[in-house]
Order: structure tokens, then sequence, then C-alpha cells
């Protein structure tokens, strides 16, 4: 069956072109003639064929060929033959008819949706077939229901004519069930009550009585009148400034219905125990079918009120279900679920055909405005009722919940929203009573609070355009209702069960958090500024103003409309969790810190963390991530200084909570950019007492462990020990801490604040320390401490005995510069954050050197910037050796980074300062003997050549020694470089240089280092001509005729396709020339990729013919693009061999042995990936080959080689482009 699929999808692509393999697909199909006479019996194959048949159909619709169409049709009038199992293969099972007709049915529904006269013919049998299965007796029951089944989910066209005669056929035949509704029970007083099958005869069609909907309001809404009676009375809650009723209509009904007095309640529940599950599942599917009619057409307003009445007299018996207690049915464990479950579906498919009724009926007039009232009463009664069900955890339940929560929003647009202050009113007390349930409240409130947050929030966003007024009043109702706790405890006063105090808190915890999923949803400032000032005031002057779980909801509640980016509302929800946690640090050390409350210590450690985090990962502009990043980094230099002088690790305590906020809100920042001093001391103030209270994951060789301590702030240590511990291990603090530190080192400019001094002053370090801090620079205890700590992170490269002239502070200064490049590298091997497209390093040596830059720096402070140079040296290569094995984008990842840090260092070689220079050749020579292959790397051999000129500024403008000194040093990096890399070369040459002939050793590195030098000089001399073309000096390349250059092709490597603003210069340097075609080829589909960043350079797009089909060629201005991968050269001839095989041998008979270039060339034309021959193929890359493109397009194409992208320039393309031009192409015949 899937190969048929496969070949139908290729038909559907090309249907001209395959004309003769749909005709083969048709002819396995069984005949008209077979199916409609005597008793016709399928194959397998046959029933394949035709849903390969109504398959192609679903995607061609239109076709022209009849045939497909009229057999279909002729399956579709014999489905009444199917309903017996002789007309199914043998062993063809009731699920495999249910997965065919599921298949069917869909395929020709998606057909009638595209072809009006196929949907017409398929109309004119409908009706007979869906009365001849629900009136199958002599055949299958189980293979009519299953086909009724398919039919409920893909319901086909029907004509209108039949539609009447359909809903009277489903009303009668399937036998609805409609037990008497509770108020007759009632007054009879009967033991029990029989369910009769519902037929015409309860609602005569003929008669001239007809019941209205206005007659019919009091009856629809038995108990919903009770409760609208009882709305002015109620104690409890406060409606849109009101009283309205707490009461639940449900408990209205317990005393209606009499279901605990032992009187008609045991009526009802013998007349639910005496249906059968097969009636249940017929009254389910016939609900189901009547509401897919009234979705294909109009029924009589008569026979529509009757099944307004069936639809309302079953949410009414849906009440009583649904109070009926467990132990009251005499069923009980899986034949109970069963039952109810399958009865809640009946009642789901009855809520769904009432919301369709809803939208049937005429809405004109007093009665349908007391129809509409009478239905949204019977809906919010009946949600309500699932809410108290002792089923609600059902999924069942939990959907049936949320269709009658559809319907109820459905009911807020209808007449033009003209109920809409109604239904807010009738609204309300639904979405309390979802809230106040206990069991709802946690970290997932469960599907029936999402269904009332769904239709919140679809009710308030069309009452925000219709009429905005009575929303903004129910949004302030539902605002205030969480602080009204009074209103609860009066509720609360007739009961002392502990279990219903806490059911109170759980409403209040659950409104907050509806409040806030709301805003989230909605995304309206205003909607954020009518909550967000109630949170505030509760939270400072309200009962929210002292620590509890109440509290803690309302705090994240505030950091989630923070997070919606509204500057108004995020300044003052930013300043409050700031002001909140900042008041956390006066109890620290204190007497009353023992006796805090536990809430108190949640919001410490998880609430207001947890809160800035949404708040970093939610903001999108990018004024507010730079003010919330200000002010993230000013919160952490305030909580270390406060908690620096306390006792104990309290100030690890404070400031690691923090540290995953800030980790995320540096996520996007950029440390090669120029930072502002005032920003920059914040970072450093922050990697200052990340060192200091020992936030940072070791950094010493080894495997970093964790150790679990107390979280207590008055567990007492000795910072020394923390110093030390936290450079060798192990970790004392969460892991999670340890991760966030990684990231913040990767967006973390390097603690160079000032270019003249860097180091500050002792003032300003001391700054760090509060006035009399047992480690301020007065305590040399503290300052050994710090020195040995920092002696250790420096490899014990520098003694404590050669620091005696760096202070305690600038220790610790110098430790967290440690911390900071050496994790940067352990990290994720020395890559920092940064855009694709910026020009500046990402290496982050360029941040390590940046230090030994500054003048004037003390012996004792130099040798350990040095020494920092060299750990984070060491760390990059313990990081790349590690993932030495790794294979796919792992191993890509890491030969980039290596490459990336190679070629920093080559560049870093013309440095003015010789100290720098110097370490620079050490660690370039010690990166080249450990990973021998970026000798023979592009990247690093285009910067090793390129940098002796890009790099080294003009002598008469810098001293003309330093630029001899640096230019000798390339040649002398240039010389090792190439004898070095012969050493490893492959192939032929290694074979040579390992033969043991000196001669021929000898002769080989001659001429390779001739040959080298030959193609530098060659380089030269080209980069010179190009200079003079580009300056227009060299006048002959002026007179070029494009013309003749009608498709042009550029093939790019893939890792240089990555620096997209090269490949933007480049096209338009060939629109400029005049090209009008051009095809872009990368292997990996780089380009392709970029293809919108590419287009958006040139202005308005119109997408060719082709594009429409392949998504590959588009058209700018005068400027016509095509992308192409390698995937697509494959994924071409995949589809032309299987075009090819379709062809000449999909019929079983072989017409050729082999296929020759003419027939694969038609094969790849008729699937569209023929493409034009480029004229002219231009290659930019280390190697000089095509990488994939395709070849059947390079027949008679010209190929030049262009060298790497970096190094392209406008004069060798107009030079490649003019030699093309001049010379006579001669074709052979």
């Amino acid at each position: 069956m899937e190969s048929l699929i496969e070949l139908c999808d290729l038909i559907a692509e090309k249907p001209e072109q395959f004309a003769d393999k749909l005709v083969w697909i048709c002819g396995r199909c069984p005949s008209a003639e077979a199916l409609l006479t005597g008793s016709p019996r399928v194959s397998r194959s046959q029933l394949n064929a035709v849903l390969a048949v109504a398959r192609f159909l679903s995607k061609c619709p239109n076709y022209d060929d009849q045939r497909p169409k009229s057999l279909l049709l002729a399956f579709y009038r014999a489905i009444p033959s199917s309903f017996t199992p002789s007309f199914w293969p043998q062993s063809f099972g009731n699920d495999a008819i249910a997965s065919f007709f599921n298949d069917y049915f869909a395929y020709m529904c998606r057909a009638a949706e595209s072809a009006s006269d196929f949907a017409t013919d398929i109309a004119g049998f409908t009706g007979e077939i869906v009365i001849s299965a629900t009136g199958n007796v002599s055949g299958d029951l189980g293979i009519s229901r299953v086909f009724l089944n398919a039919l409920a989910l893909n319901f086909p066209p029907i004509l209108s004519s039949d539609a009447n005669r359909l809903v009277s056929c489903l009303l009668e035949r399937l036998e609805i069930m409609v037990p008497n509704s509770p108020r007759e029970l009632i007054s009879s007083e009967a033991a029990s009550s029989q369910s009769s099958p519902l037929s015409l005869n309860h609602f005569p069609y003929h008669s001239n009585e007809r019941a209205s909907p206005g007659n019919e309001v009091s009856n629809a809404s038995g108990s919903s009148g009770s409760v609208a009676d009882d709305a002015s009375s109620s104690k409890g809650i406060v409606t849109n400034g009101g009283s309205a009723g707490w009461k639940s209509n449900v408990d209205i009904l317990n005393v209606s219905t009499g279901l605990n007095d032992g009187g008609g309640g045991k009526g009802i529940l013998i007349s639910f125990e005496q249906e059968s599950l097969e009636n249940l599942e017929k009254q389910e599917i016939a609900f189901k079918l009547i509401r897919h009619i009234l979705d294909k057409a109009t029924v009589d307003s008569k026979l529509l009120e009757q099944v307004r009445l069936v639809t309302k007299e079953q949410l009414q018996s849906m009440l009583a279900f649904l109070k009926i207690r467990k132990r009251d049915w005499s069923e009980q464990g899986h034949l109970l679920k069963a039952r109810v479950s399958t009865k809640l579906s009946v009642y789901q498919a009855v809520a769904k055909l009432q919301i369709k009724i809803l939208a049937s009926v005429d809405l004109d007039g007093k009665s349908s405005k007391r129809f509409l009232h009478g239905t949204l009463a019977l809906l919010i009664e009946a949600a309500e009722a699932c809410l108290f069900s002792v089923w609600r955890k059902l999924r069942i339940c939990e959907e049936l919940f949320g269709s009658l929560l559809g319907g109820i929003s459905q009911a807020a647009v209808a007449r033009g929203g003209q109920l809409l202050r109604v239904l807010l009113i009738r609204f309300k007390p639904l979405v309390l009573t979802t809230c106040i349930q206990a069991d709802t409240w946690g970290s997932s409130q469960g599907a029936m609070f999402q269904s009332v947050l769904k239709a919140t929030c679809e009710i308030i966003e069309y009452g925000w355009i219709k009429e905005r007024p009575p929303v903004d009043t129910f949004i302030m109702g539902l605002a205030t209702s969480f602080r009204e706790r009074k209103d609860y405890e009066e509720e609360l006063q007739q009961s002392h069960d502990a279990k219903d105090k806490q059911a109170a808190s759980a409403g209040q915890l659950n409104m907050i958090r509806l409040l806030a999923d709301l805003n989230v949803s909605v995304n309206k400032p205003e909607v954020v500024d009518l909550i967000l000032p109630l949170f505030i005031e509760s939270l400072e002057e309200g009962d929210a103003s002292a620590p509890g779980l109440l509290r803690l909801q309302l705090l994240d509640a505030v950091s989630r409309l923070a997070s919606l980016g509204f500057e108004k509302s995020y300044r003052e929800a930013v300043v409050l969790l700031i002001r909140s946690y900042l008041s956390k640090l006066s109890a620290v050390g204190s007497a009353e810190s023992k006796t805090v409350a536990p809430e108190a210590t949640i919001e410490r450690v998880e609430t207001l963390p947890a809160g800035f985090l949404v708040i970093a990962g939610g903001l999108t502009d990018t004024k507010l991530r730079s003010d919330f990043r200000h002010r993230l980094l000013s919160l952490c230099s305030d909580v270390g200084l406060a908690a620096e002088s306390k006792s104990g690790r309290s100030g690890a305590d404070f400031l690691g909570p923090l540290l995953p906020a800030v980790a995320e809100i540096c996520s996007d920042f950029d440390p090669t950019i120029d930072v502002e001093p005032s920003l920059l001391k914040l970072f450093r103030n922050l990697w200052f007492y990340i060192a200091l209270f020992g936030l940072a994951p070791p950094i010493q060789k080894g495997q970093v462990t964790t150790k679990s301590v107390s979280t207590s702030l008055n567990s007492v240590g000795s910072m020394g020990v923390i110093a030390v511990q936290a450079v060798g291990g192990p970790y004392m603090w969460n892991a999670q801490w340890a991760s966030a530190v990684q990231r913040i080192s990767q967006g973390t400019p390097p603690l160079v604040v000032s270019s003249v001094k860097w180091l500050e002053d002792e003032l300003e370090l001391n700054a760090l320390h509060n006035p009399g801090s047992r480690r301020g620079s007065g305590n040399e205890k503290a300052a050994v401490s710090q020195r040995s700590a920092l002696s250790a992170a420096l490899g014990r490269r520098v003694e404590v005995s050669g620091m005696g002239t760096i202070s305690g502070v600038k220790a610790t200064y110098l430790l967290a510069v440690a911390f900071l490049e050496i994790i940067r590298f352990s990290s994720n091997g020395g890559m920092l954050n940064g855009s694709p497209n910026s020009t500046a390093s990402r290496s982050a040596f360029s941040c390590v050197f940046e230090y030994l830059k500054s003048p004037n720096l003390m012996p004792a402070v130099s040798q350990c910037l040095t020494a920092i140079v060299h750990r984070a040296f060491e760390t990059a290569i313990l990081w790349l050796d590690e993932r030495a094995s790794e294979t796919g984008h792992d191993a890509e990842s890491r030969e980039s980074a290596l490459s990336i840090h190679a070629c920093f260092l080559i560049k870093n070689l013309s440095q003015r300062d010789e100290h720098i220079r110097d370490i620079s050749v050490t660690l370039l020579n010690q990166l080249r003997d450990k990973f021998p292959q970026i000798l023979w790397n592009s990247s690093c051999l285009d910067s090793l050549l390129f940098s002796i000129h890009n790099d080294l500024p003009s002598a008469a403008v810098h001293d003309p020694a330093w630029v001899a000194t640096v230019r000798s040093l390339y040649q002398k990096i240039v010389r090792e470089w190439i004898v070095i890399s012969l050493s490893y070369a492959p192939c032929t040459s290694q074979g040579l240089l390992q033969s043991g002939n000196l001669g021929l050793r000898a002769l080989w590195l001659i001429l390779h280092f001739a040959v080298t030098i030959w193609y530098f000089l060659l380089g030269v001399v080209q980069s010179f001509e190009s200079f003079l073309i580009a300056s227009d000096i060299l006048t002959k390349y002026e007179a070029l005729d494009i013309s003749k250059v009608r498709y042009l092709a550029m093939v790019i490597d893939s890792e240089e396709a990555q620096e997209l603003s090269k490949v933007l210069e480049l096209l338009q340097w060939v629109a400029d020339i005049g090209v009008k075609s051009v095809c872009l080829y990368d292997p990996e589909g780089v380009l392709k990729k970029n293809k919108e960043p590419i287009m958006q350079r040139f202005s308005s797009a119109n997408l060719s013919e082709e594009a429409a089909v392949n998504g590959r060629l588009v058209t700018r201005r005068n400027l016509t693009l095509e992308f192409v991968s390698f995937e697509d050269g494959k994924e071409a001839v995949a589809k032309a061999a299987n075009y090819l095989f379709v062809k000449h041998y999909a019929n079983g008979t072989k017409e050729k042995s082999d296929f020759t270039e003419p027939q694969m060339a038609e094969a790849l034309g008729a699937i569209g990936s023929g493409g034009a021959d480029p004229d002219l193929l231009l290659i930019y890359g280390p190697t000089r080959c095509h990488l994939g493109f395709p070849a059947w397009r390079l027949r008679y194409t010209e190929i030049v080689h262009m060298g790497p992208l970096k190094s392209m320039s406008y004069g060798s393309l107009v030079k490649a482009i003019f030699k093309y031009t001049m010379v006579h192409q001669n074709y052979g015949s």
C-alpha cells in the first residue's frame, strides 16, 4: 500500500504526464457493474486501489478525466452492500474496516470541498446510505457502527431535501433514551422511571402546536431559575460590584431533584443503570451525525425545535447524572467506569449539538433572546455539575467541560454580543467555582482550569472589541475576588473541616494563577494595568505583605506580568521584586533569622529568583533587556556588598539564586562590543563576589564533584577554606548555580575597566567590602588566604611568596579574572556569544589577552596575568582533547573552535607589545604541534598568509622597526609552517617523505616550497590586477558583453557560506555587472536556509512559476536567484529513477535493458529538476572541484576556481566574466 500511495502522490504532481499510470490504478479498482449487481466481494488490492484513487482526487479534485470520479461514486453507492462480512476480504476484521472507512471518507470529503460538482454527486447518495446504515437489520451491526463512526469523523455532503428525513430517521431508529426530567419524577413520586425510545411520536412533526423558545425558557432552566432568584440573596462573592450567589447551582439541584431523600433520585439512578452500553453508543453516534447534518444543510424549524428539546432534556438529565454518588451505583470498578465514560461521551456529543443549534436558530426577536438566556443558563449549570462531580478527573468529563465552555463562549458572540453583560455576570461564579476546587491547585491546575482560562480569554478578546466596559468590570471583579478572604471565611463558618479551609486558600491561589495566565494569553497592556496595581497593593499593604502561600503566588504572578514587556508595568514589577529581595538581607545574622517562616525562605530561595528568571527569559525588547541586565547586575552587586560582612555562607546563599537569571539575561550579550564603564564595573563586581563566595565551579584539573551543604544562613565556615575549596572542589553549592556561572562567562566582557589603568586603585576595590569586614584590606590573614587560592588557580605558576606586593582585594580581583577566563574555555571551548555575521573574533583569547595590553603593570600582577593566559590555554587544550572522538555536529564544533583560536593567535602576532607576541608564538606552536590538522586548515592558512599584509599598518604611520620585526616574525612562522606541514602531507607526498631517499626529500621540499612561493606571488599579482580593474584603470574590462552570460552559477563552500555578508556583497557585484540569472549552490544548503535574508537585500519579491513548485527560484527586480544544495541532487536522482521505473517497468513488461543519457535528462526534466545549464560556474572555496553541483547541468559549462570567499574581489569577478565572454564556444555534434 505504501508504494501505491507514493505512486499516487507522484501522479498527483504531474497528472497529465502520468495519465496512463492513473488508468492502470483505476483498472485495479472494482468495476461499477460488479459492485452494483448481486452480492459483490472485493479484494485487498481493490480496496487499496480505491483508497489510492480517492487520495489522488483529494489532491487533484478538478481532474478532467471522469473515470476516477465514476469509480469512487460507484463504490460509494455500493456501501450498503458492505454491511455484510461477505463483502470484505477474508480475515478483514472490524479494525481494518474502520481504518479503511476513516481514510476513504477523509479523502472523499477533502475532494468534495474543492470540487462542487463532485460534492453534488456524493450528496445524491449520502441520504440513502445513512438510512441504510441506521436501518441495517440483516447485516453485521458491528460493520454498520464502524461505518457510522467514520461518518461522524468525516461527514460527506448531503442534499438539503434529505436533511429532514435523516434527522427524523436518526431520532427514531437509533433509540435515543431520554429520561423523564427530575421535576416530573419528583411530582409523580415514582419509585422508578423507565426510559423509552425517542421517536417522532414524542414530538409530533405535523402538529400545529409548537413549543416556542419563549415558552420553553422556563423549562429549559428549571433549576437555573432558582439560581437567578438566589443571586440576590446569596452570601459571599461580590460580582461586578453587586451581590451574586456563591452557592452552586448543583447544590440547588440537589434540593430540587431529591437525590438525597431516597425518593425520586432512586428512580433516576435506576433509569440510568437500565441503559445498555450499546444503546448509549448509538445515541452518541446519532447526536454526532445530527450535528454534522445541521452543519451541511438547513433543517425545518419544527424539526430543529424537536432536536433542541431533545438536547435540553439530555443536558437536564446530565445534571442529575453527575450528582449521583459513586457508592449509589450497583456496578463498581471497571464496569462502572466504562458506563460513566460512555454516558459522558453521549453528553459531550449533546453539548456540541446544542452549540450547533445555538448557531443555527434564527437570532432575531424576543423569543430567541429568551432562548439564548435559557441555553446559557443550562450550559453554565452543566459546567458547574462537571466541576462538582465525583467523575471530574476522568478525561471524558474534562473534555465535556471544555465543550460546555465552548458553547458558553459562543453565546458571548451571539446576537452581536448583546448577551455579553449577562454572560459575564453568570460566568464569573463559574470561574470562581473552578478556582476554589482544592485538588486543582499545584504546578498543574488540570484540564478544567485550562478550559476555563481558554473560554475566559475568548470572551475577553471578543468583548474587548465589542463592548469594553463590562469586560473591564468583569476583570476587576475577578482581580478583587482573591483579596476578599472574609467572604471565604463566612462561607466556612458552618464547617470546621481543615480541608474546607485549605480549599478556600486554594481558591485564592488559583484565582491569582488564572489572572496571570489570562494576562499572558490576552497580552494587552490595558489588562495588565488593571490587575498589577491590585497585586502590588496586596503585596505591600494587604494580607500578602506577610510571608505565606498567598504572597508566593502573587510574586510569581507579578513576575509573569513583568515578563510581557510593557514598559510601565515592567518597571513597577521589577522595582517591587528587587526591593523584596533586598529586604531579606536585613534579617541575616539576627535573632529573628532563627524563627523565620518557611514561606519566607521559599520566597528568597525559589520564588523571587524564579521570577527574575521568568522576566529575563520573557523580555524581547532590546531596550528593556538592557535595562533589566543593568538592574539585575546592580542587585547582585548590592547583595554581595550587603552579605559580604555577614557571618557564614550568607553571601553565596543570597547571590547564588540570582545567577540563573543573570545567565539568561546575558545569553544574548556580545562581550566583544564596546561596553559602558558603569556596566563593565557591575560585571567586575559580580565576578568579584563569585570568587569571594566560592560560587564558581572548580577550575583545577580533575572531575568536578558537588558536595551537599546546608542552606542555612547561619552555618559558619572559614572563608579561607571556602576560597581554596572553590578552586579545587568539591563544589559546595547548587549545581544549577555552577552551570549559570559557565553561561555568564560566555557573555561577560573582559574585566578591563580602563584602557589606561585597568586595575582599580585600592579605594575602589576596598569599596567592594563593607567597613570593618574581616576580609577587607586590613586583614592580612584574609589576604593570605586569597593569595593562596589565586596561586592554586594559576596552577602554582606563581607562588604565594611572589605575591607579597598584591593586596587581598587585588588578589580576589585577580582570582575573579582567573575564574572568568578559565571557565570560558572549560564550558564551551572558549567560544563567545555573538552574531554569526559579526566581524569580531569569537575566540575567548581575544578577552584574555586584553589584560596584558595595559601599560605599567606591577611585575607580580603581570606574572599572574600571564599565568592566567597559560591556564586558559591549557583548559582549551583539555577541552579539545576530551572531544577528540566526537563525530557529527560535535566534531564540527570542535574543529571550528580549534580553527578560530588558531586564527586569532596568528593575527595576534602583529601586536606591538613584544611580550604579547612572544606568548602568541608560544601558544600557536603548541597548538600546531598538538593538533597538526590546522596546518592544512584553509582558514588558518589564509589567515597566516594574508595577515602579513592585512594586519600591518603603513610604515609611514607606525614604527618602521616594529613593522620590520613583525614582518620578519610572520615570514619565520610561514617557513616553519610549510616545513612542518610537509611532514604531514597526505597521499604520495607522504610516501616520498618517508622513502628514506634524502635527494628526493630535498627535491620535494624545494619543489613544494617553490610552488607555494609561486602561488603566493601569483596571488599578489592577481590582487594587484584586481585592484586595477576595480579602479577602472584597465579600460579593456569595461567592454563586457554580459548577454553571453545568460545563466551564472556560483558554488560556495558551506563553511564559507556562513559569512552571509560576503555572499550578499558578491550578489550585489553580480547584479551591478548586469547578470540576470544566478544559481547559488553549497553542499549543506546553508544558502538555501538563509534564503529570506538574502532576498531581503533586494526589493519587491515576485515568485516565478517554478518557485511555486519547488520553492527554489526567486525573482528580485532584474535578478533571478536559484538556491540548490546537495540534497536537491539526491532527491532529483531518486525521483527520476522512480519516473523511469514507472514508465518502463510498472506494467510488468520490461521494455529496455538499460537507460541512456537522453532518457535520464528527460526524466529529470519531467520531474522539474532539470534546470538550466549554467554558462559559467564560479567556485569559491579552498578546493578545485564543483562540490557536488548537479553534474547533468554541467555539459557545456565553463568552470573557474575563484579561491576562498573571504579573498574575493570585484576585479577578479569582472576578469573571470570578461575572459568567458571573449572565448568562442565550439559545440560538438
